[in-house]
């Protein structure tokens, strides 16, 4: 992904894997400081800092050993330390993830600093679950959405994909809500799940000529699903909800 010129103050940078996250947080970190004509140059003094993780203007902030959350006394403490001028760089860059794991209250002490901080402070928030974060916080940030990364191939994972298509293509209402009552007692996880459906949307499209009316009709139910994704629902109500958009 290129990087966006002139930098914004704070990125919401999600999609992807967390790797791949971690790599563009690094490259806008060493933008931000760069000292190169095309930053991130890769070359510079302080680009090489902020690869090998030293610099002194970028820190990073998550859950504490052992905690899940990412706590407010840990967000008011980034805010106080934001006031103070950097080390050696023009910017502080201040590196929030996971930013999903900030809870509410530690959400509600960063919103000052996004709106009113110093105009050397920047921000990147890495979230694998953005829709859990507050509309506020969000809509303070630029949103930068990696595409999603191609998984290996997994044989049991597109048969049960072209069956279930040819179920929702062709079955009727019974037969379909009995299949995806199935479906949800086998306890998929959020990410399975997720993945089966991103299979059964590419089976129906690969579909679609047979009967376009209602592949039109499944496809923009998966493709609800898909987006609903990122606020994690439980299965019982993503399966629910899709039968009830399909009849």
């Amino acid at each position: 992904m290129d990087l966006p010129h002139p930098l914004s103050h704070a990125y919401l940078i999600t999609g992807g894997s967390g790797d791949s996250r971690a790599g563009l947080v690094k490259r806008l970190a060493a933008a931000y400081l760069c000292q190169g004509e095309r930053p991130p140059c890769g070359r510079c003094a302080p680009c090489r800092k902020v690869l090998a993780g030293v610099h002194p203007d970028v820190s990073y902030t998550g859950p504490a050993p052992g905690k899940q959350e990412t706590g407010v006394d840990q967000i008011r403490a980034l805010r106080s330390d934001a006031y103070i001028r950097p080390n050696e760089g023009r910017r502080k860059v201040y590196v929030i993830d996971p930013a999903d794991a900030m809870n509410p209250a530690a959400q509600n002490a960063l919103l000052k600093v996004l709106e009113e901080g110093p105009a050397y402070a920047a921000f990147l928030l890495s979230a694998g679950r953005p829709g859990v974060l507050l509309d506020t916080v969000r809509s303070r940030c630029e949103l930068l959405a990696l595409p999603p990364e191609e998984p290996e191939p997994d044989p049991a994972l597109a048969a049960q994909a072209s069956s279930l298509a040819e179920l929702l293509l062709g079955g009727g209402e019974l037969d379909c809500a009995r299949a995806l009552v199935e479906l949800e007692l086998s306890k998929p996880k959020a990410d399975q799940l997720s993945a089966l459906l991103t299979a059964v949307e590419s089976q129906v499209s690969a579909r679609l000529a047979r009967n376009p009316r209602r592949g039109a009709q499944v496809l923009r139910a998966l493709k609800a699903c898909r987006e609903n994704a990122v606020y994690r629902p439980g299965a019982g109500h993503t399966l629910g909800w899709l039968v009830t958009q399909l009849f």
